[in-house]
């Protein structure tokens, strides 16, 4: 007979985009807030979730067996408190020397063993050569997922700039956290009318602490119900992220 615990995670929604993994960087403090992220993630309708420590070449350097091997602990634990929780792991990566050594060295950390890597822009400019970074990251053989692009100030103002940048060469991900006005109503505007317009493929919580479930997905989610048709939030949550994780690299 099959466990009762274990969720058919396909029928469930997915986020690609959380700091869940205790005590690696600002997210989860330990593991008692990790199972409660996971835990609230699971009760409203998450099912998988890849875990995405932040990656850069200053605070953030450790390398991909140390978040497998914390992601390991946090799945082992979730199965022993009967979480349905599937849990896998990857970067955010911050445009730097570090995702820049990484494309063109060992390799990058991609989300789930698929194909899709996760990128964060700079907030206050953007890299003239960005176009063609995105395309040597395609050659490579990777898919970039920018992540909350509605921080970055060039955008603000200007978001045919970001959708020439992005167009065929890399997906628009907005987060949860600036949908809820985290940052202020200028990102939180710009957020939402990249969702209202369609430019947004995916939604991530980017959730950082159990606290955030109240304040911010709970809230969030029950907008989206509101402003987006059922079919494309299903779509957002479910069907695009668990095409590309199984798009394994």
């Amino acid at each position: 007979m099959p466990d009762p615990t274990v969720a058919d995670a396909a029928a469930g929604w997915a986020d690609l985009h959380l700091h869940v993994l205790p005590g690696i960087d600002d997210g989860a403090r330990d593991l008692q807030a990790s199972l409660e992220m996971c835990r609230g993630l699971a009760d409203l309708g998450y099912r998988r979730l890849i875990a995405t420590p932040h990656a850069d070449g200053r605070r953030h350097t450790y390398g991909p067996d140390r978040i497998q091997a914390l992601c390991g602990e946090v799945q082992t634990a979730l199965t022993a408190e009967g979480i349905p929780i599937e849990l896998g792991w990857g970067a955010e990566y911050a445009y730097g020397d570090r995702f820049h050594q990484d494309l063109t060295g060992a390799g990058l950390i991609t989300l789930g063993n698929s194909r899709y890597i996760l990128l964060e822009l700079p907030e206050q400019f953007m890299p003239a050569t960005m176009p063609q970074v995105l395309f040597e990251v395609g050659t490579a053989g990777y898919f970039p997922i920018i992540a909350h692009p509605e921080r970055c100030e060039p955008f603000h103002d200007n978001l045919d700039r970001l959708l020439q940048i992005a167009g065929g060469r890399a997906i628009i991900q907005v987060s949860f956290r600036s949908l809820a006005g985290t940052f202020g109503r200028t990102i939180k505007k710009t957020a939402w009318r990249l969702v209202e317009d369609g430019h947004a493929e995916l939604l991530a919580t980017d959730c950082h602490s159990p606290k955030e479930l109240k304040k911010i997905v709970r809230p969030v989610l029950k907008a989206l119900h509101r402003k987006v048709s059922a079919d494309r939030l299903d779509r957002m949550l479910r069907r695009t992220p668990h095409r590309m994780l199984s798009e394994i690299r």
